[in-house]
């Protein structure tokens, strides 16, 4: 099964405006479903991920395989804050234990 990441890569000018970088920071020191949403903007595809789980991408996202992972645009590893989008339009966010629901797509 497929599953697109989505990650905020910010710029230096981007991470210099407060509110944006609010917005990025709570997507990781506060994770919530209202968090990811408020910051959806700042995400961006960043991969593909061959997997048979969210497990197995949060794995994959950061030990490899490399050849399951079809990178698109600069990637850190799958970590709290990240969206994962299944190819059957279920999306989860990374948790600091576990994924939580989180209407994305």
């Amino acid at each position: 099964m497929k599953f697109d990441v989505f990650q905020i890569n910010l710029s230096d000018e981007e991470n210099s405006v407060p509110m944006i970088r609010e917005a990025y920071l709570d997507t990781i020191m506060k994770p919530n479903a209202a968090a990811i949403l408020k910051a959806k903007v700042f995400y961006k595809k960043v991969a593909t991920i061959d997997a048979t789980s969210f497990n197995d991408v949060f794995e994959i996202g950061n030990i490899g395989p490399e050849e399951k992972i079809q990178r698109i645009d600069r990637m850190h590893s799958v970590s709290v804050g990240d969206v994962i989008v299944s190819e059957d339009g279920i999306a989860k966010f990374v948790a600091p234990i576990g994924f939580q629901n989180v209407e994305f797509a």
